[in-house]
C-alpha cells in the first residue's frame, strides 16, 4: 500500500487507550510464565505491502496500529537511512512516521542526563524496538539506533489523536558495542539490550560463527548505568524478551541456532521450572522474538550458511535463499515446535514473528512485504 498523506487521518477514530489496556500491554511486551494452552498452527493469508525492510515489527495493544522498524542498507554506516512506520492493521495502510514526518522533541533529562541530545534524522538507522505502556496511558517506543551513535532511542507514542511522536531522550552504548535487540524492564526499571558483536573489530560476521562468544545481554538502569547480565556470552545475541516480573529474558542466540532462558535475578529454577539458565537448539538463525497470545516465544529466522549471510548483506539476491519458517517456544519447558514453514516467492529473510491482532506478521529485511499468517 502507498504511504498515506496523514498518520493522523487514518488513526484519530477509535484510538484513544487507557490504563484498562495494561495487562493487554503487558503481554504484548513481555513474555509469560508458561503459555495456557499450544499456540495453534498458521497458513499464509497475503502480505502487507509497503515497508522498506521491516527488520522488527510491535502491534501497539488495543490500538490496530503496528509500529515497524524499517532497517537501514547498511546498519554499519551512515551511507543509507532506515525508517519508522505506522500500519493500519485493518486497512493495511502504511504511513512513515521517523524521520521524514513531523516528530517533537522534549527532552526529559532527569532521566536521561548522560544523552548527548535528539538524534540526527538525516543517519537515522533504527533497528529493534519495543513498547512500554506510561502512567498516561501513551507509550514509550524504545528504538535501537546506529545513526550518528550507538544508543537507544526512547520517544513517546501517543495515539489519542492519531499519531504523535516525541523524542524524549535516549541511553548510549558501551564504546565496542553493537545493539540489536532492547526489552523494557517492569516498572520502568530500566533496558535490556542484546550486544551482537562488537563493531570496533574487523568482519563482525566471523566475530559470529566463530568459536568465541561476539556479544551479551547488558542491562541499563538509570541509576547505576550500564552492566553485563551475567552467563549470557553468546554468538550474535539478538532478540530479546522480558518477563513479567523482570526475572527472566529470553534471548535469540544467532549464531549458535538456540534460544536461552537467561535469569536477571540469579533464579536457579529446575529445568521444568519458568525460571533458570535453560536453553533449546532451533533449525534458523533466531532474529527477533515476540510472544504469541498463548504465551509462547515466537520464533523466526534464516537457515542460511555464513556465506548466505554475506551474500544477503550485500544484496546479492541469487544466493540470498528465499523461505519461511515460524515456531513456537514454551518457556516453560523449552520445547519447540513448528506453526508454519513454507517458502513464498521472493520472501527473504525473515527476522521478526509478531502477533498482530488474531494473525502473525512476519517482517524480512530484505524486500517490503510483510508476510500474514492466520
Amino acid at each position: 500500500m502507498p504511504l498515506s498523506p496523514s498518520p493522523r487521518r487514518w488513526l484519530a477514530a477509535g484510538a484513544t487507550l487507557g490504563l484498562a489496556l495494561a495487562t493487554a500491554t503487558a503481554a504484548a511486551t513481555t513474555a509469560a510464565a508458561a503459555p495456557k494452552e499450544p499456540t495453534a498452527p498458521v497458513t499464509l493469508q497475503g502480505f502487507v505491502d509497503g515497508p522498506t525492510s521491516p527488520e522488527d515489527i510491535v502491534e501497539v495493544p488495543g490500538s490496530g496500529v503496528v509500529i515497524v522498524s524499517g532497517l537501514s542498507d547498511d546498519p554499519l554506516s551512515t551511507s543509507s537511512v532506515g525508517h519508522l512506520y505506522a500500519v493500519d492493521s485493518a486497512t493495511e495502510a502504511v504511513a512513515e512516521i521517523w524521520p521524514n514526518r513531523d516528530w517533537s522533541v522534549v527532552w526529559d533529562q532527569a532521566r536521561y542526563p548522560s544523552c548527548p541530545g535528539a538524534p540526527d534524522p538525516t543517519i537515522a538507522s533504527p533497528h529493534g524496538i519495543n513498547l512500554e505502556e506510561r502512567a498516561d496511558g501513551a507509550f514509550d517506543l524504545y528504538v535501537v539506533n546506529h545513526g550518528g551513535r550507538e544508543g537507544i532511542e526512547v520517544f513517546r507514542l501517543d495515539l489519542s489523536d492519531g499519531i504523535d511522536l516525541t523524542w524524549t531522550g535516549c541511553v548510549t552504548m558501551p564504546h565496542g558495542t553493537f545493539a540489536n535487540g532492547v526489552a523494557p524492564l517492569p516498572g520502568g526499571d530500566g533496558l535490556v539490550v542484546t550486544n551482537f558483536f562488537d563493531p570496533t573489530k574487523s568482519d563482525p560476521f566471523s566475530q559470529i560463527f566463530s568459536d568465541e562468544p561476539s556479544g551479551n545481554l547488558m542491562r541499563w538502569e538509570p541509576e547505576s548505568g550500564w552492566s553485563v547480565v551475567p552467563d549470557s556470552d553468546l554468538a550474535g545475541p539478538n532478540g530479546v524478551i522480558v518477563t513479567r516480573d523482570g526475572r527472566t529474558a529470553f534471548v535469540a542466540e544467532w549464531g549458535g541456532r538456540e534460544i536461552h532462558r537467561i535469569p536477571l535475578d540469579r533464579s536457579q529454577g529446575a529445568a521444568t521450572s519458568a525460571v533458570g539458565r535453560a536453553s533449546v537448539a532451533v533449525p534458523l538463525m533466531p532474529d527477533n522474538l515476540r510472544l504469541s497470545r498463548e504465551g509462547e516465544v515466537l520464533v523466526t529466522g534464516q537457515d542460511y550458511t555464513p556465506a548466505n549471510v554475506i551474500s544477503c548483506q550485500a544484496n546479492d539476491l541469487s544466493n540470498c535463499p528465499t523461505g519461511l519458517e515460524v515456531l513456537a517456544v514454551d518457556p516453560k519447558r523449552m520445547t519447540a515446535r513448528t506453526l508454519f514453514a513454507g517458502d513464498p516467492a521472493d520472501f527473504r529473510a525473515p527476522t521478526v514473528a509478531a502477533p498482530v491482532g488474531d494473525s502473525i506478521w512476519v517482517g524480512a529485511v530484505k524486500g517490503t512485504r510483510i508476510a500474514v499468517l492466520d
